[in-house]
Parts: C-alpha cells; sequence; structure tokens
C-alpha cells in the first residue's frame, strides 16, 4: 500500500529538535485511494515497554492525491516511541506505519523523539573530505621520518618515495611525507572542489603512519607539523623529534593556524579520536623508554597500571591482540576526566576543531553501561565546551541505544549507504573480501537495508551520519567495481584497476550524494584513486600525475556536489523509495519547495518503467534532468495524471526534478 507517509523533518514534525515541555506537532499523510475505506487515524505513543497510548490525529489539510493528520502533545523529560495505526473499515482492519513504513509480517519499529537532543544545523547534509596525512600532499621534507629512525612492532621504519606503492606486508611502517603544510598548500584545492568540512585521521603523536595509536593525545604529531630540534643521531632521533617541547608546541600553533584558514574559507575541521585504546609508545606504558621508564613497561608498579586491563601473565591486554595498542580500562573516573578534558581541550580556544569522530566507540570499556555512560559524560563536557561541535561514532551495527541516551549526534553511515550500496552495485563486501551475488541488482534487499538503517537513526542523526563509498578501513570504491576478491599480496597492485566499471562508479557517486546522510569522499575519491583494502587504499594522492580519466572524474564529481549545493532539499529533505524491480530503483527527495526523483538501473540493458509521481503529490507537470551519469531522453518531458512512462539506459543514475 503506497503513498502513506510520515518521517521526522520539518515536512511531518515541528520543532525537529524538542525541548522539554514544547508542544510537538507530529503529521501523517495518508492517500486518498484509500477512500472511504478510512475510518480512525491514531497517534499511538509508548506509554512503557509493553503498552501505547492510542490518541486520534485530526484532520487538517487536503492535497491532490492525499490527506493529512496531526496530532499535538507537549514534549516529557524521557525519551517518546510512537507509531500511527490507521483503520480501513471496509476490511476491518489495523494498517500499522512505523519508522521503516507499513508494519507487514515484523515487528514494530517506533520512531524514537529524544528530549533535547540538539544537534549543529551546520553538519546536516555537510560535505565531508577524508585526509590520510601521510599520503595526502608532502609540503615540508624538513619533517620526514627516515630510514631507520626507530622500530616499531619489532621493525625498523622505512621512508618511501611518493611514487611507490604500499607494500603488502609493510604498511604499517611505510611513511611518505605527507603533513598539515600539504593540506595548507592545498586548502584552496578543497575550497574549490567544494569540501566543507576536513575531517582528519589522527594526527596526534604516534609511531605509525595511521597513527590509531596514539603517543601523546596532547600534541599534534612533529613529522606532521614542525621539526626545530632534531638529533643527526639515530638512537636518540625520534625521542627527540616527537617529545621537543618547541617541536610540539610549533606542531601545534601549525594545527591552529591550518583551522583558522579552513574557518576563513567557510570550512569545518573534525578530528579522530582514538579513546578505546592507546600505543605502546604512550608514556602511559613507555615501551621505547621515551619517557624516562614512566611507564608499566619498566614498571609493574606504575600509577599508570589502573589505565589498562592485565592477563593473568602480568601483561596488558591489546585491543584484539595487538600489544601495539593496549586497552584502556575505563574503569577508574581519573581516566574519564583525563579523556574527555582531551575532548575539551580541541574544541575550545585556541584550536576551535569542529567536533569529533571516534574510532570503535562501541568497543570502549568492557561494557554497554560502562561505555554508554563514558560517552554520554564525554558528550556533555563537549558539548558544553562548544555546543556547535559534532560528534559521530564509527559502529557497524544499530548506534540506537547509544543515540537515545544523547551519547553522540551520529555515527559513520556504513549501514545506510557503504554496505548497501556496495551490494547493490557491485555484490562485493567492503574490503572486496567476499562476493554476494544475490545481493547484486537485488532492490528488495537493498531497499529493506536502508529502511531499516535510516529506522535506527532517530531525528537529525540521519542527516549528520557520514556517507562514505571509501575510507582508510576498506577498499576503495574504484576496485570495489571490479567484483574481484582479493587484497595486495594475493593481487597485485595493477589488479585493483582490471575490469573497474567507471558507469557503476558514478552511479554509487550519485546515490551517496543523495541518500539522507553526509555525503564523504576519501581523498582521491574525487578523481577515481584505486586501491585494495588497508593498506593499499592509502597510497599517495598522485599529485600532477592525473590521467586523463582522473580528470574526467574530478569534473564529474565537481558538478555533482555544485549541484547538491544548489538544492537543498538534497542535503536534508524527506525521502521515500517510489518505485523498485531487480536492478531499479528510483526514489523521491521532497520539502515544501522542490521535488526531485532519483532513478538507478543497474541492469546491463535499457528498460521501460512507469514512474509513480502521484507519491510526491504531483499530478501534472514537466521532469527536468538536473544530472545525468548518462544521456537519458525523457521523450516528452510533461506528465499528467501522477504518472510518466520512461526508458531508462542500462547502468545510469540520474536526478530529475518535477517542475
Amino acid at each position: 500500500m503506497k503513498g502513506i507517509y510520515s518521517d521526522q523533518t520539518k515536512n511531518f514534525l515541528f520543532p525537529e529538535e524538542p525541548s522539554v515541555g514544547d508542544l510537538v506537532t507530529v503529521r501523517l499523510r495518508i492517500p486518498k485511494y484509500i477512500g472511504k475505506s478510512l475510518g480512525n487515524v491514531k497517534f499511538a505513543p509508548a506509554k512503557n515497554s509493553k503498552s501505547y497510548q492510542h490518541k486520534k490525529m485530526v484532520f487538517f489539510k487536503e492535497t491532490e492525491y492525499f490527506y493529512y493528520y496531526q496530532s499535538t502533545f507537549e514534549m516529557p523529560d524521557r525519551l517518546v516511541k510512537y507509531h500511527f495505526e490507521i483503520k480501513l473499515l471496509e476490511k476491518n482492519k489495523d494498517i500499522l506505519y512505523d519508522s521503516m513504513g507499513i508494519v507487514e509480517n515484523r515487528p514494530v519499529n517506533d520512531f524514537r523523539l529524544i528530549a533535547s537532543f540538539k544537534t549543529p544545523k551546520w553538519s546536516h547534509g555537510s560535505i565531508y573530505y577524508q585526509i590520510f596525512v601521510d599520503r595526502f600532499n608532502n609540503a615540508d621534507k624538513s619533517n620526514d621520518p627516515v630510514n631507520h629512525e626507530y622500530q616499531y612492532d619489532g621493525e625498523e621504519v622505512v621512508k618511501k618515495e611518493w611514487d611507490e606503492l604500499p607494500d603488502p606486508k609493510n604498511g604499517h611502517r611505510e611513511f611518505y611525507g605527507g603533513d598539515l603544510n600539504g593540506v595548507l598548500e592545498k586548502i584552496d584545492y578543497l575550497k574549490d572542489l567544494g569540501v566543507e568540512t576536513i575531517y582528519f585521521n589522527p594526527i596526534f603523536v604516534s609511531p605509525s603512519p595511521h597513527k590509531y595509536d596514539t603517543q601523546d593525545y596532547e600534541h599534534v604529531d612533529p613529522h606532521y607539523g614542525v621539526i626545530e630540534e632534531d638529533s643527526e643521531d639515530l638512537n636518540d632521533k625520534y625521542k627527540v623529534r616527537t617529545t621537543s617541547k618547541i617541536n610540539l608546541e610549533k606542531s601545534d600553533q601549525l594545527l591552529k593556524k591550518l583551522i583558522e584558514e579552513a574557518h576563513k574559507k567557510n570550512m569545518r575541521v573534525v578530528l579522530d579520536g582514538v579513546f578505546n585504546h592507546c600505543g605502546s609508545f604512550h608514556k602511559w606504558i613507555d615501551e621505547m623508554n621515551l619517557y624516562d621508564n614512566e611507564g608499566v613497561a619498566h614498571n609493574i608498579n606504575s600509577p599508570y597500571k589502573r589505565y589498562f586491563y592485565w592477563g593473568s601473565e602480568k601483561k596488558y591486554e591489546g585491543w584484539w591482540g595487538f600489544s601495539t595498542l593496549p586497552k584502556l580500562n575505563y574503569g577508574n573516573i581519573t581516566l574519564w576526566k583525563y579523556i574527555s578534558d582531551i575532548g575539551k581541550k580541541w574544541v575550545s580556544e585556541p584550536f576551535n576543531i569542529d567536533g569529533w569522530r571516534l574510532d570503535v566507540a562501541d568497543d570502549l570499556g568492557k561494557s554497554f553501561e560502562m561505555n554508554s555512560s563514558f560517552w554520554r559524560f564525554f558528550y556533555k563536557i563537549v558539548k558544553k565546551a562548544n555546543p556547535e561541535s559534532v560528534i559521530f561514532a564509527e559502529i557497524y551495527k544499530s548506534p540506537l541505544a547509544w543515540l537515545e541516551k544523547i551519547c553522540w549526534d551520529s555515527i559513520m553511515n556504513y549501514i545506510t549507504c557503504m554496505d548497501p550500496v556496495s551490494y547493490f552495485l557491485t555484490g562485493t563486501e567492503k574490503h572486496n573480501e567476499d562476493y554476494k551475488p544475490d545481493y547484486l541488482k537485488n532492490s528488495n534487499y537493498f531497499v529493506n537495508s536502508v529502511r531499516w538503517a535510516l529506522s535506527q537513526l532517530p531525528m537529525n542523526s540521519k542527516f549528520i551520519a557520514l556517507n562514505q563509498l571509501s575510507n582508510h578501513d576498506h577498499s576503495r570504491w574504484m576496485t570495489r567495481t571490479t567484483q574481484q576478491i582479493g587484497r595486495l599480496g594475493q593481487k597485485s597492485h595493477d589488479e585493483a584497476s582490471k575490469g573497474k566499471d567507471i558507469d557503476v562508479f558514478k552511479m554509487g557517486m550519485v546515490m551517496m550524494f543523495t541518500l539522507p546522510g553526509s555525503p564523504g569522499l576519501f581523498y582521491g575519491d574525487e578523481i577515481g584513486l584505486e586501491g585494495w583494502t588497508d593498506p593499499d587504499n592509502r597510497r599517495p594522492f598522485p599529485w600532477g600525475k592525473e590521467s586523463q580519466e582522473n580528470k574526467e572524474i574530478f569534473n564529474f564529481t565537481k558538478e555533482l556536489i555544485k549541484l547538491y549545493k544548489k538544492h537543498p532539499v538534497m542535503r536534508k529533505g524527506s525521502f521515500d523509495f517510489l518505485d523498485w524491480k531487480d536492478g531499479y530503483i528510483s526514489y523521491g527527495l521532497w520539502d515544501e519547495d522542490e521535488s526531485l526523483i532519483i532513478l538507478i538501473n543497474r541492469e546491463d540493458e535499457d528498460i521501460e518503467i512507469k514512474l509513480p509521481l502521484w507519491i510526491l503529490d504531483k499530478e501534472n507537470g514537466r521532469l527536468e534532468v538536473l544530472f545525468s551519469t548518462k544521456k537519458i531522453d525523457l521523450r516528452n518531458d510533461k506528465f499528467e495524471k501522477g504518472e510518466k512512462i520512461l526508458t531508462i539506459p542500462s547502468k545510469i543514475a540520474s536526478i530529475i526534478k518535477i517542475e
């Protein structure tokens, strides 16, 4: 039964982020074709975990194809769960409508309304650009790591040339020399591309190129910043470089300068917070004796011992067994305060970053109670310091339990974007390590996956969630279009581009920018950079050596971003699927000012469709192609009686405006 609809945008809920005591209005749209069969329409908020109130909704307006009903209530000091119930007189049955749509053969999945859950408006649909600093741009050779500068995890580090590619077995010890000055040098490039928020992989002092093994949370790594004080003696070089007060303070000042320059150009900056674990070089462990034997590696009775979990063999617990990643023990309040103060420090003067991405956020601690309690504490400290900062978490499952407690603003949106889009368009898992042919061109699976995912992101969380197709943890989107299974070592660098499908690549980009969320590019996505999963996904950006294909994809990406910025409904509008079958999907985006249709045809041949434009409350009008990955012929651009028959070319994504 198509056409019944509600959501939590301003079209159907206001205020969108109610405070306790606010008068809240919720609305529901019902298609007229139900006609005389329509009985009572009820708003059903939950009284407790087992029962609901049933409040009759009031009819308040009629349009060409729909009746609209609404109900009001005062926002209580608690979470409100609700759905809708529609009585059909002729069939003597109730239709239940919840956050996933019409309830059929499944439990009710209520809408969630969270009291006083306020999110920064700038973060709704912001365009992100993720930078893995060591591989983005090297503008300062003086801070480059040098060969044999130190040992990491038992082997010496290596400095590579910019045009070399990552080694399959040594990716965590290879440095290319990218730095913050390299980002400053390319800040106009980012602005010209249309970037609104820069998200940095970790930049604090750390011995690895990925820097998810923090050595010092309080300072920027001088290898990314400034090295003035140095040593010619390799035995002391790393210690001097990373503990010198001069180097640390000047590196912090360089980050401050970069943030100020970004803000001048109306770009935000988000940092990566790695708080589930630190690194074995951190002074709390001090594996390499960088901090004069302060850590537990040299003194089992160190006061820092309580910051870690310990096994029977007097060895600290490493996250996933990695000794370079000691897991932090949040069973003591001292650590809570220290880490939260780190969160506060960087969002405050003089640095003023605009938010945090929280690494493996659901892994922190040993229980949900400890985990969620800490994140709630962290959230309060950071938001008090900077209410306009954003906090989003890395999590691969439903975040609902955390969002209901207001632990985070949102998440990295694997559940809505990367996973469903990858499977629908390529059948390939996000590491290129599995192929699932049953998911390829399976529109039913895609629609159900996205509907479920959006139901787990209440209110404005769904518009903050970071939509990506590539990042530092997964294979490059371009390589996933090859539909090959493997990783570097099993496969060569060259094979990462063998059989790549530019049409499918572009289709994925259009979907990333049109599904609810904040679209995010991993550096190089804008030119179609290839790469297997880690470490091959972290290839250096080929400045000055871009191919003609790279340049064409860059122009495509830039035009897509330009369109996104021109049409606010793409950033934050109502969203619903219109029609789907096999490898074809259409969905609509609309608000009070504009309605768009997104057409996706993954089939290898042209198909004919009948677009149900009445679902967008349009009877007669015109269609205008705003953007398309291929030429599409609308025949006659006019439509009437709420529908339009179209022939859609194979492997195409189109954005069409309804006039």
